[in-house]
């Protein structure tokens, strides 16, 4: 009890830290397409959650589903349609949403769950609110319900709920990191194209900063950074084992830390205002100032780019390859309160929810849903581009599957920042990340 308690107050603590995103090995396969069908059956050898009933008019009840506000927050909600049309093709049940904005979302949640209430499904951020609370207990395992599910579930997505063998969740939708470039710039270094490479992306950011431009620039945190180290094979945290496993200071990670940091002490890369950059507002100023090559970000950035700079041309293209073709996941996904009366039902509304009838819900606010039979027309016809987005769902790497991920986020994170704040040599602050992650392991483990 003491130890999820703990766990709880790390949780609330570090929460406001995170941003969208859990570990499947980096160096092996990063995230390749495959359906749930192949997982989730030798997962479920090891234990997992009663049958499903299928949606089908044998549920009933009332259920409350808590989700992030940005899906409840506008007029007409799509989710608010699936959820009355779920209502009627199960009469006898009654659905109500509820939407909380991410900090408020996971607090109220674990709060309520801890002392056995709380809604009945939770939408959760995969970047470790799965594995925090299935390590305390407070989410169902769904693994035999995975099973008979019909949705194609992504394995990235998925495997960012797998803890101790079981799956706590699948995924509602994915985001992921592109590289965003400024056409102006881009042209005036003599490039006709953005770069697929890490040493064409570093060409370019030195025939940018010798004209007086920024070369690249991100928000200091965990989803932005850990491309530095998965794009170069390595998982910071290799937690296929029985007990998580530091390489972040092998040779992969070394190399990979040294890069990114090298286009710091070697051409002043990132913006000053970067230092600042703790959220995405902040982050953006930079670029949409038109005074930047590169930009780090997910989809959402692509509508807040036009709206800051209106006349600046920009693209996107995938983020660029170090040893491996690699990018971190974010994204949300759906988990069933341990505590709940109706578990049946619940799982009928997140298969439902989850399932291609439901992707409007996503695809009418430009967001991937998370599996891998969805029809991205209407994503496409809102903006082509979101195709970087797709595509790069094959290799999509979730963060390391481990408690209190929100902490490892912040040692990347404070990794990074002392040597571009020039506090640290690069193997330095390598040499204390390690010792911090080991640290950790052995607290947590």
């Amino acid at each position: 009890m003491k130890k999820h308690l703990a766990l709880a107050m790390a949780t609330l603590t570090a929460v406001s830290a995170l941003t969208g995103c859990v570990g499947a090995s980096a160096g092996k396969s990063a995230v390749a397409p495959e359906t749930k069908q192949e997982v989730a059956k030798s997962s479920a050898e090891n234990g997992g959650s009663e049958s499903a009933e299928a949606s089908d008019g044998s549920v009933s009840g009332e259920i409350t589903v808590m989700v992030n506000s940005t899906f409840t927050g506008m007029d007409d909600p799509a989710i608010m349609r699936a959820a009355k049309a779920f209502e009627e093709q199960n009469p006898g049940t009654k659905v109500t949403i509820e939407g909380l904005a991410g900090q408020e979302l996971i607090s109220k949640f674990t709060t309520t769950a801890m002392a056995g209430s709380g809604p009945d499904v939770v939408a959760l951020d995969n970047s470790g609110w799965p594995i925090d609370l299935a390590a305390m207990g407070l989410i169902m395992p769904l693994d035999d319900k995975i099973e008979a599910s019909d949705n194609k579930y992504l394995q990235g997505p998925l495997e960012s709920g797998l803890y101790e063998g079981n799956y706590y969740s699948v995924p509602w939708y994915y985001n992921n990191t592109g590289l965003y470039y400024n056409k102006r710039i881009l042209t005036e270094i003599g490039k006709d194209s953005a770069p697929t490479t890490w040493d064409e992306l570093e060409e370019d950011i030195k025939l940018a900063t010798e004209k007086g431009y920024s070369g690249i620039s991100t928000r200091l945190d965990g989803y932005a950074l850990f491309n530095i180290f998965f794009e170069n094979g390595n998982d910071v945290i290799d937690t296929t084992g029985e007990k998580p496993v530091v390489t972040v200071n092998n040779e992969s990670g070394k190399e990979a830390f040294s890069f990114w940091t090298g286009l710091h002490t070697k051409y002043h890369a990132f913006p000053e205002g970067m230092k600042d950059a703790t959220d995405w507002a902040t982050a953006y100023t930079t670029f949409v100032s038109d005074d930047c090559l590169f930009f780090v970000c997910g989809d959402w950035a692509y509508v807040n780019i036009q709206k800051g700079n209106p006349d600046m041309e920009f693209g996107l293209a995938p983020m660029p390859k170090g040893s491996v073709q690699a990018v971190c996941l974010g994204g949300y996904n759906m988990a069933i309160n341990a505590n709940t009366a109706n578990p049946d039902l619940a799982w009928a509304f997140v298969d439902y929810l989850t399932s291609k009838e439901c992707d409007y819900v996503m695809t009418e606010q430009g967001r991937i849903p998370g599996r891998s039979d969805v029809d991205y027309t209407p994503i496409l016809e809102m903006n082509p581009e979101y195709q970087v987005f797709i595509d790069e769902s094959a290799y999509t790497v979730p963060r390391p599957r481990v408690k209190n991920a929100a902490s490892v986020d912040q040692k990347v994170v404070d990794a990074f920042k002392k040597v571009f704040f020039d506090q640290k040599t690069s193997e330095e602050a390598l040499n204390e990340l390690e010792a911090e992650l080991n640290d950790f392991v052995n607290e947590n483990y």
